[in-house]
């Protein structure tokens, strides 16, 4: 991580990277549905550029995309144990978020789609299911 960069403003890109990726998708929603106005056409262009110079300042130039994609034999413990974390809580909130979206896809369709609903309830099973079927698998005594 580079050193020079506190903690508050890591967050502070944090909620304006995110804050970037979603008014795109919002401005690209409203020009697919309504329509490719010209000033739709420059937010999301400008909101689009803005994510990807916070993704810059905020993976790239602190070594964070690095240290995450790194593989394990190239860490230290310290190292291993916050990526481990991190990748446990991230991987957690993905899921969750995920099988939100596909919920709210699956109830917003405007008529029942019990394929949806099935898909939603099977990854939903796999969420909590995978992380014991990996030790399950792997492991020689649990």
């Amino acid at each position: 991580m580079k050193p020079g960069i506190s903690k508050s403003s890591r967050r502070i890109m944090v909620i304006i990277n995110y804050g970037c990726i979603l008014l795109f998708l919002a401005f690209f929603y409203i020009g697919k549905h309504d329509s490719w106005s010209a000033p739709i056409v420059i937010a999301a262009i400008v909101v689009l550029a803005a994510a990807f110079v916070s993704f810059i300042y905020l993976h790239i130039r602190t070594h964070l995309w690095k240290l995450v994609h790194a593989k394990a034999d190239k860490l230290d413990e310290r190292q291993i144990q916050i990526t481990h974390e991190s990748l446990r809580y991230s991987y957690s909130i993905f899921t969750v978020i995920s099988l939100l979206v596909l919920l709210c896809i699956a109830l917003i369709a405007g008529r029942y789609d019990s394929n949806l609903i099935l898909i939603f309830a099977g990854l939903l099973y796999l969420a909590h299911t995978l992380p014991s079927s990996v030790l399950a698998w792997t492991e020689k005594k649990v």
